[in-house]
């Protein structure tokens, strides 16, 4: 780790340590090399080679909060941090499946390799296991040990209470535009994204560091659900207007029939017959019909309503920054600069 030199490097550099560990508690089981030898290639398809910002900012805010720059400390960290990633692997395998998702991370989706199929959701479920595992070896004699385990079990429910929001926005095989309401959006965001990609790591850094004061839990939620409203709105943006080459996977929210801000903004805007060219268009794998769609987005100008949108809530962000005493605000900062204007 000591000889990576840049921040994501010695990140990276930990993920085979605790692979091979997870492959070791796999051998204690007396499981079968076949068995091992599918786990091992699994996690290496599906648990690095993302943007691992949800896992170098846990070791960020660790240094932060408890101020140190020691190497055995900042390992103990990216430990946390890789536990954060096996926990985004869990979700993305599986809603890939759910999503009949073609590509991810720029390569075919794990469910989508000929020999893997259906169980692809197994595997989910081992990813999700190896959280604890990981968590459980490596800080199971911590004082804060149980605060740990009693967040990321917070924290993957929440997460799975939005998939359901998400899943059940709409009746299967049916298009029904008035159930994409903006309340319902934000509290899809909220659950589904939120919590895991932005309060997870900064109430690691704090439980880790000893702070106790419920006031600064509440306040780093409430601003760290704002950035994570503001991350899924761009993420949706991307979906349907970034470059796949870049974003590393095709979009498909409107084929999806997902309740996505574009959408909903366009329903709040569009005329009577706009709305019938999204009722006619929206929620069918048809390409034409999806050129529609956007076609129809570029009409209303939501390009120009996601930019100013992007800058207001940056700016409400920056404003809520201003009231923190109780930590570094530096701890969001890094949140923000990482998705502030991102392109991936």
């Amino acid at each position: 780790m000591e000889t990576a030199k840049t921040e994501k490097a010695r990140f990276e550099a930990i993920y085979p340590m605790l692979r091979d560990d997870m492959l070791q508690h796999m051998e204690s089981h007396k499981l079968p090399k076949e068995a091992i030898e599918w786990v091992h290639e699994m996690m290496d398809y599906t648990v690095p080679g993302g943007k691992l910002n949800r896992g170098t900012t846990v070791v960020s805010v660790y240094e932060l909060l408890n101020e140190t720059t020691d190497t055995v400390e900042l390992a103990k960290a990216s430990v946390l941090g890789w536990a954060v990633e096996f926990l985004q692997a869990f979700f993305l395998v599986a809603d890939d499946v759910m999503d009949e998702s073609p590509t991810r991370r720029g390569q075919p989706c794990w469910y989508k390799l000929e020999k893997v199929g259906w169980i692809a959701i197994n595997d989910s479920f081992i990813l999700e296991s190896f959280v604890f595992t990981i968590i459980k070896k490596h800080f199971g004699a911590s004082p804060y040990y149980q605060k740990l385990v009693d967040l990321f079990l917070k924290i993957t429910q929440n997460t799975e209470f939005g998939q359901l929001l998400d899943l059940t926005s709409q009746t299967p095989g049916k298009v029904d535009l008035t159930r994409f309401t903006l309340e319902r959006y934000q509290m899809i965001v909220k659950y589904k994204t939120a919590f895991y990609t932005f309060y997870l790591p900064v109430a690691i850094g704090m439980i880790t560091a000893g702070v106790t004061d419920e006031a600064a839990f509440k306040l780093a939620e409430s601003i760290c659900l704002k950035m994570g409203e503001y991350f899924q709105i761009q993420d949706d943006y991307l979906d349907c207007f970034g470059d796949p080459e870049v974003i590393g996977k095709v979009g498909t929210d409107i084929q999806d029939n997902k309740c996505s801000w574009l959408v909903v903004q366009a329903l709040n805007v569009c005329s009577p017959a706009q709305r019938k060219v999204l009722e006619s268009n929206y929620g069918q794998w048809d390409d034409k019909k999806v050129e529609k769609v956007k076609s129809l987005y570029r009409e209303l100008d939501l390009p120009k309503v996601f930019t100013d949108y992007e800058e207001a809530s940056y700016a409400s962000i920056q404003e809520d920054l201003q009231k923190v005493d109780c930590m570094p605000k530096e701890c969001f900062d890094i949140l923000l600069k990482k998705i502030y204007k991102r392109s991936k």
